[in-house]
Formats: C-alpha cells, structure tokens, sequence
C-alpha cells in the first residue's frame, strides 16, 4: 500500500504557480488518497519561463481582509492565521479579521480560523485581492456515535500500514507511542494478573504448582480463548463486586459504550493499542469532578455525520487538537486548548476510591468524604510550584525540534506537499514527542533528574554518625507518583576499604523495603522456615515515637497527628547472616542483638543498576511510598483490596527529607555511599506473581 500526498488547492492556483511547486490539477482530490497499487509521486511543475517580458518581483507581505460565519451568521471572538504563521488574529461582531499574510512562508498561502463548534477551515490567500474572504465554517454534531470503529494506529512496521491509520501519516509521533506504555496500557500482562487473579509467568502447571497457584480455565487476555491459565492470588474479579473500572483508563477505546467495561472485553485495536491516537483525539473536553477515565472526566465524541470523502470512511471525520491551522479533510479537525493544558492527563492520572472490598467498610474518622487517593499525581501538580507554568506535557511530552511538523511526511518524502496535505513546517519544538516519558522508560532518565542526594558525616573515634538528605529536585509531583506500589528505597552504607561497617543506630529500611519473613519480639528468632545460607537478618527497636514527614493531603496538611501517618520511628539494632540452615533452624555469623522486629532479608552487596530487587527492610536507610494497606492489615497491598491509607511519605515537589544513621567502623577514613532505588512494585507482589523486579538506581553519591 502506498498513498499519495495531495493538495485541496483550487485548480485554478495550481498549474504554474511558483508557490505550489508539487500541485497538479489532474491531482485535485481534497484528501490524503490511499492506493493499492504502486504509482509515481506527483513531480515538482516547473513555472515556464519567459525571455521577452520580465517578471515583477512578487510582493513579500499583504493584507487581506476575511469574514468568518458559523453556519451562515457572522462570529466573532474566532481566532483567525495564516495558515505556518505564528501572528493571531480575531474576529470582529462582523465576523471580520484583517490578516497579515506572509507571502515567504513554504507551501500553501492559507488563511484559516478555528472556533470551538467547528472543525477548522480556511481560504486562499495567494495574492493580494480587495475582496473579502469567505471562511464558512459549520457546526459538527455533538452526538457520540456508538456505532463509530476507532481507528488502527498501524503497525510497527509502517511500511505495511494503509492511509486509514494514523502511522501512514504521523511517522515518528506513531514510532514514539509505539514504544510507549501508553500502547501497552491494555496488554500490560501484570495488569491482567491483578485484574483476573492470575500469574501470566507460570506457564506450565508443575510451575503454577509451585508458586502455590491453581491450574484452571480462564479467559486468555485480548482473546475470546478459554485456556487453563494460572490462578494465583487476589484479583479485582476475584476480590470485589464489580469489574473495578480499570477499562475506563487502561482500555479506553473498546467500540461502543464507553466507561465501566469489562476489560476482557477489549480484544483487537483496543487491547493491542491501549491508550491510543483516536481515542485522545477524540477527547472534546474535560470534566475535573467527574470520575476518572472515558466513563466521566474525559468526554469522548466520536463524529455521527455521515462521510462525505471518498475513502475516509462512513462518518465525517472529527477530532481535536492543539493547532489551530490543521486544514487536511481527513482530520476533520477542531481546535482544543486542553491538548496544552495538564487537565486532559489528569484525566487518568487522579483516582479517589471507595473500599471495593466486599463486606469491608472505609474508617470514616480518617476520610470523612468515603473515598482515600490512590492516584493524585494531578493533585500534586496541581498543589505543587508547577503549576501553571510547567503542564505534565512540559516534562513527559517534551519538545522535538528536529521533526517539522506532526504528519512528518515532508520530514521523509521530499515530494510531500507543505500546507493543506502534509501540515505547514512548525517552529523548532513546537512538535512535541509522543513518547510519554516516565519510569518505564530508563533512556529518558526522568528518574535520574527528579531526585538528588546530600550527604554529611562526622566521626569520632570509631563511631561514624552520617545524614543524607533526599530531595525531590525537579518533579512537578512527588515522587514516586502514580501506581501506589511505587517507592524509593534508599540504602546508607559505610564502608572502609570496601568492606561492610555495621549499623549500630540511626533510620532504616521500614517494612516496604521488602522482607522475606518477619518475626517480632518474644518469637524464636532461631527458627526461619525456608531460609537460606547466606540471608540476613536485621533487627530494630521501636521507640514508640512516630515519624513525622509533610506527605500528601491528610498526611501533610494539619489532619493527621503523628501517629495517624503510620509511620513507627524504627531504629538499627544490628543485623546477622545465616551460615547454616538444618530444617527450619538456622546459625549466624554472630549474635543477634534485642529488638522489637526481626525482618528476614537479603545482603545488599554488590548492589547495581538492574539487579534482582533484593528484601532490604530494616537496613540502614529510608524509604518512600504511598503503603495502601488491606481489610487484614497486610500493607502494601494493589488499591482494589485496600480499605486504607497507612502511610504517605512520598516527596512532595522541592520537598526533601534527611534520615540520620550511626555506625561502628575499623578504619579512620570510611567512606559513606547512598544509594537511592526505585521500584516499580511492591517485592512480595512481585514475587508472588512471577514478575521480574530489578533495581533502578536513579541516585548514588560517596563521601
């Protein structure tokens, strides 16, 4: 398949004109058109040159003066350009606008205005003229159309893709999606996991066996298959009286009704393209109050007017966008200032939620509303010193100055048409990357730029007391945001010449660092089922106190004391490793110190970017995380099985937090490193389901 790239110029302009050098009149379609068969690409026409008259110069810049109606009566207040110019104008109570064109500007001399009940048109504006300019522009149906098909955004591989999808056009917007989580939203396996209660990594029913699961039919995800599958653990099916509202956002573009589907019903375009192109280009506007998703924040139209161009299909096409000066049919577009603003991400990205749980009940005196955030990353921009000036876009959607224009065609065919077909060149950045970059992608390093590390440390004889300071350096939210079994782990030691220095006192590791097991004072500490040479146990004392960090909302803004943000101040005792196991009996390297908590972990040496997340509570350190916690008070549990809120400590934009620790040395000049670690889930989820789970360092610093 291969299209042609044509222009909607009257024939009239086209056959000579220095200022449509690709044009044809036999071409005049008023569309992209889309061919089966291989045919050559329009050549540049030539103007025909005379020897006995000479030209005069063409003047570089004129005005003329157009009228804009809406449906045949004059508008006014509708923004007015030339269509590649940067200068705006608006109408008049006539419907009247007097623009500067630009005679220089490459491709077609359009003048086009936008109004916010009409897809964007325009007219010519080639020469100077006298007359005024008719722009006649129609209001669209505000229907949804249910019966409307989203459209496939094409394949990876856009050789193979058909001028029905938006990557035959939108090349390198199309190949950054591709590679983003956004695509992935709806095939996401770890998603199906904790939707049906599964273990997509056990593949096999000796394996499933293993992990403790079932081997069972269920539905294969994106399919209508009925498999055995493995059955392992909570799932929001399995959980709770209703199909959890995860489609809304992570399956926007199933056909037909929109909001509150079952996300095994997204099979085809909408599970394979996820969060896709013609679903947020189909968003009209955005609803703040409204619930989170297609079901209610953001208001999907899907165009209802029956099609009027060849090949474009059954409906008139519709969509929105940030550029007032798109003019190709085919896009049918309408300019929308939410596509700048932060509103349309936080469209998704903001959830408050009711306890889904069956037969469980939210703690009133704690969130007197019915309702705890699981996600506010919308809230904390919103709240934060970003906000109006630097939008989600700013960070996640940032500038790409080497692609002149969104439908990149000419960035790739020197032939394709600059104006009405291919789009007008934009400023330098004025593209921006569709790439959405975030935690899942390490090469746009949005980890490495949001957080930094200080340290000081002080030494008297052989004990070495060290401060390091976590700061929230550069993100518009705290950090971690979005998905609560997010956290930074961070993770002190002293070394002296490389070798390990015990932690004798100071801050650690708390529980959602990761454990394998956990025993608390009066248990026998010698007795570790499953354990294995070469784990280590850590021991800390409570004091009874409680930490008291500026977190998020009610953890943060006066309602909660103390003790109600949920977090023990916990202090290192010491820590043993095992050097034999003989059943559940095991030795240490050397005694175990009193404490209130033994947490069964593993060393953290030769920690690296990469490595297996390691059990690391009760090291010294710190940690950072939204801990939802379950009707039977495990903690850190997926948002669908939490009844509550126990702690929220994440960073707020700007904020910092220093943590202080105590150690014993062998040397006179040990060396303290700080590591901070990201991890994308909780370690005991991870675990149970099969996920690999590695260690992002985003910070390390030496002293």
């Amino acid at each position: 398949m291969t299209a042609w790239y044509l222009s909607r110029v009257p024939p009239s302009s086209l056959a000579t004109s220095p200022r449509h050098p690709w044009t044809l009149p036999a071409l005049y379609f008023g569309w992209i058109l889309g061919c089966d068969e291989e045919k050559p690409r329009p050549q540049p026409v030539t103007p025909t040159e005379s020897a006995s008259v000479p030209e005069s110069p063409a003047p570089q810049r004129w005005t003329v003066t157009v009228r804009v109606t809406l449906d045949g009566v004059p508008v006014a207040e509708t923004r007015v350009k030339q269509g590649g110019g940067r200068q705006e104008w608006l109408t008049d109570t006539e419907g009247l606008a007097v623009v500067e064109v630009d005679g220089t500007i490459t491709g077609d001399l359009y003048v086009v205005a936008a109004h916010p009940e009409a897809r964007i048109d325009g007219v010519e504006a080639a020469e100077p003229t006298s007359d005024v300019l008719e722009i006649p522009l129609r209001r669209f149906d505000t229907t949804d159309n249910l019966a409307y098909v989203f459209a496939d955004p094409g394949p990876a591989d856009l050789s193979k893709s058909n001028s029905q999808q938006c990557g035959h056009c939108h090349i390198t917007l199309h190949e950054e999606w591709y590679a983003s989580p956004h695509k992935q939203s709806a095939s996401n396996p770890k998603v199906h996991d904790l939707y049906s209660g599964t273990a997509a990594a056990f593949v096999s029913e000796p394996d499933c066996d293993q992990a403790g699961g079932s081997w069972a039919p269920g539905t294969l995800p994106g399919t209508d298959t009925v498999a055995d599958r493995c059955q392992l653990g909570s799932g929001v099916l399995t959980s709770t009286p209703s199909f959890g509202g995860c489609a809304d956002c992570h399956a926007p573009g199933i056909d037909g009704v929109l909001g509150g589907r079952d996300l095994r019903e997204a099979t085809g375009v909408a599970y394979d393209s996820g969060v896709h192109c013609d679903v947020c280009h189909h968003v009209e506007s955005v609803d703040p109050e409204a619930p989170a998703g297609v079901a209610g924040r953001l208001r999907i139209l899907r165009p209802s007017e029956p099609g009027s161009l060849v090949g474009a299909g059954p409906w008139e096409p519709l969509s929105f966008g940030p550029l007032l000066d798109v003019l190709n049919p085919r896009m049918g577009a309408v300019l929308r200032e939410e596509y700048h603003e932060a509103e349309l991400c936080i469209g998704c990205h903001e959830l408050e939620q009711a306890v889904l749980v069956e037969g469980a009940s939210i703690d009133l005196l704690r969130w007197p509303d019915g309702v705890f955030p699981v996600h506010s990353t919308g809230s904390e921009w919103r709240e934060g010193p970003m906000n109006p000036a630097a939008p989600c876009q700013s960070c996640h959607m940032p500038p790409k100055p080497e692609v002149g224009n969104s439908a990149d065609l000419y960035n790739e065919f020197e032939q394709a048409l600059v104006g009405i077909s291919a789009g007008w060149e934009r400023a330098p950045g004025e593209v921006r990357a569709h790439s959405w970059w975030g935690p899942r992608q390490p090469e746009g390093r949005m980890l490495e730029l949001a957080a930094s590390l200080g340290i000081e440390k002080t030494q008297v004889g052989d004990q070495l007391s060290a401060r390091v300071t976590v700061k929230n350096a550069a993100a518009g939210h705290a950090i971690p945001t979005g998905e609560p079994s997010r956290s930074l782990v961070l993770l002190v030691e002293a070394r002296c010449d490389g070798v390990e220095q015990p932690a004798t006192g100071g801050d650690t590791i708390p529980d959602f660092g990761g454990w394998i097991a956990q025993k608390l004072r009066g248990e026998d500490w010698s007795l570790w089922p499953g354990a294995a040479v070469g784990q280590r146990v850590r021991v800390v004392r409570r004091t009874g106190d409680w930490v008291d960090y500026a977190g998020f909302g009610a953890f943060g803004d006066g309602r909660f004391d103390a003790a109600a943000k949920g977090m023990p101040v916990e202090e290192a005792a010491g820590e043993a490793e095992i050097v034999t196991v003989e059943g559940d009996r095991v030795s240490f390297d050397r005694p175990l110190p009193e404490g209130d908590v033994a947490w069964l972990g593993e060393g953290a040496g030769g920690l690296a970017d990469g490595a297996p997340a390691r059990a690391l509570a009760g090291a010294a350190g710190f940690a950072f995380a939204r801990v939802l916690v379950g009707a039977d008070g495990e903690r850190m549990v997926p948002h669908f099985l939490a009844v509550d809120v126990g702690s929220d400590n994440r960073l707020l934009p700007l904020a910092s937090w220093t943590s202080a620790h105590q150690f014993t040395v062998a040397c006179d000049t040990p060396t303290v490193h700080a590591t901070l670690l990201y991890r994308a889930h909780a370690l005991r989820l991870a675990r149970e389901r099969g996920w690999s789970l590695d260690e992002r360092v985003i910070a390390e610093l030496s002293r």
